[in-house]
C-alpha cells in the first residue's frame, strides 16, 4: 500500500488549442478534483479549461494523491511546456514540499516548505549560519552564493492559457 497525502497543482503557460487533448487526458485519467471533497475533474474541450481557472492559473488537487505527486501529469506538463507548482502536505516522517517547474528547466526545483503556508519555503539553518559567519569574515561573495543556494531565481508562474 502506498502513502497517500492532500496535494495540489497549479499549472501555467501558453498552449495551442489542438494540443490541448494529451493534458485533457491526463487530467482525467488522474482523477484530481477542481475543490477538495469534489468529484473528478473531466474536462473534454478548452472551455472547459479556461473555466476552471483559479486566479489565472488551472488549479488541481486531490486528497489522496499518492506520495503528494501528480507524476504523470507533471511530466505531460514538461512535455507540453507548460510550466507547473505542486505543493503536498507533511505527513508520517515526510516534509511537505513545493516543486516548481518552468521551461528551460532540466530538473524540477524540490523546497521544503511549511505545512501550513506553502508560500513559506524552509532553508538550511546551517547554510545561513555559514553565510553569515562568512559575512562577518569579509567574504560578502562567499555570503552571496550561499544564500543564492538557498533561495535560486525562479522565473513567476505564468497565467494558464490557450492560443
Amino acid at each position: 500500500m502506498s502513502e497517500t497525502y492532500c496535494a495540489w497543482i497549479r499549472i501555467g503557460g501558453r498552449i495551442q488549442e489542438p494540443k490541448l487533448e494529451p493534458l485533457m487526458q491526463e487530467i482525467r485519467q488522474s482523477s484530481v478534483m477542481l475543490n477538495w471533497g469534489e468529484p473528478p475533474f473531466e474536462p473534454k474541450d478548452a472551455d472547459k479549461l479556461l473555466n476552471a481557472r483559479k486566479d489565472n492559473w488551472l488549479w488541481l488537487c486531490d486528497e489522496q494523491a499518492r506520495y503528494g505527486e501528480f507524476p504523470e501529469l507533471e511530466k505531460t506538463c514538461r512535455d507540453l511546456d507548460l510550466a507547473y507548482q505542486r505543493y503536498c502536505e507533511a505527513w508520517c516522517g515526510f516534509d511537505a514540499e513545493i516543486v516548481d517547474w518552468r521551461l528551460g528547466m532540466t530538473e524540477p526545483l524540490i523546497r521544503t516548505c511549511s505545512n501550513e503556508d506553502s508560500e513559506i519555503v524552509l532553508v538550511d539553518w546551517a547554510t545561513v549560519r555559514d553565510a553569515l559567519t562568512a559575512i562577518e569574515a569579509g567574504r560578502s561573495n562567499d555570503a552571496i552564493a550561499q544564500l543564492w543556494s538557498l533561495c535560486p531565481r525562479l522565473p513567476d508562474l505564468p497565467p494558464f492559457e490557450i492560443v
